[in-house]
């Protein structure tokens, strides 16, 4: 019961506080344009939201994410770019998350977003190559790579990429984990009413997460990034 609460409390967070459209809606500046990619392409980054253990050959990773993004709602440029001109202080990202486990500790995985009641749709590919397996006594090591492209929204396109170091430990039902990432955000626009130059912007953050496994298959996630912004992230799923 506790799981089906949890994963209804996802789904209508995000039905109720993501009901904005990306828009240019007034004249924004080049500066202003920079500092939007940074906060929004923060958001849409594709983050690990796992431990660096591989899943092995048979393993499947199904999962609903939350990932909020915090922004500088206060700031002009936000009130330029949502259509009703009254950003909200936040940015929810709920997403379907799912990796498989293949031959040489490789993960591959995707994710998919279709914010309701918004124009913004996104997708998303991760590679994940465990250095160390990780054992009883030694902690798991792994790379990963990331991808995601945003889609549905007519007046700015935006891409990034992620290289992420992760390592974790597990300890009975309890796996921490803590990573660094590289990113690069390239963002570009297409409205009438402002020229400005495509943006690409490069960063890092830090990560820290811990993973839940109070019942054989159940996961539960937590993890919390900082770089241009604060992250937070939850996570409901199935392992296996």
């Amino acid at each position: 019961m506790k799981k089906i609460i949890a994963i209804v409390v996802l789904l209508l967070a995000a039905h109720f506080v993501s009901a904005k459209d990306i828009e240019i809606t007034d004249v924004i500046t080049q500066d202003d344009f920079k500092e939007f990619t940074k906060e929004f392409g923060s958001a849409l980054l594709f983050s690990p939201m796992a431990p660096a253990e591989p899943l092995g050959i048979t393993g499947f990773d199904v999962s609903l994410e939350m990932v909020i993004t915090d922004i500088s709602d206060d700031k002009v440029f936000w009130k330029n770019m949502v259509d009703d001109g009254d950003p909200y202080s936040f940015i929810p990202v709920p997403r379907l998350h799912v990796q498989k486990g293949l031959p040489f500790n490789i993960d591959v995985g995707a994710m998919y977003v279709a914010m309701p009641d918004t124009n913004i749709k996104l997708w998303g590919l991760e590679a994940k190559y465990a250095i160390l397996e990780g054992s009883m006594v030694t902690p798991a090591l792994s790379v990963r790579a990331s991808y995601s492209k945003l889609q549905g929204v007519d007046d700015i396109n935006v891409d990034t990429q992620s290289l992420d170091v992760l390592v974790s430990k597990g300890f009975l039902m309890f796996t921490p984990y803590a990573g660094a990432s590289l990113t690069k955000i390239n963002a570009s626009e297409n409205s009438a009413l402002v020229t400005l130059d495509d943006v690409s912007e490069t960063g890092y953050r830090g990560l820290a997460g811990l993973q839940f496994s109070p019942f054989p298959l159940l996961i539960i996630n937590g993890e919390i990034s900082y770089g241009e912004t604060m992250q937070y992230g939850l996570k409901i799923g199935f392992r296996f």
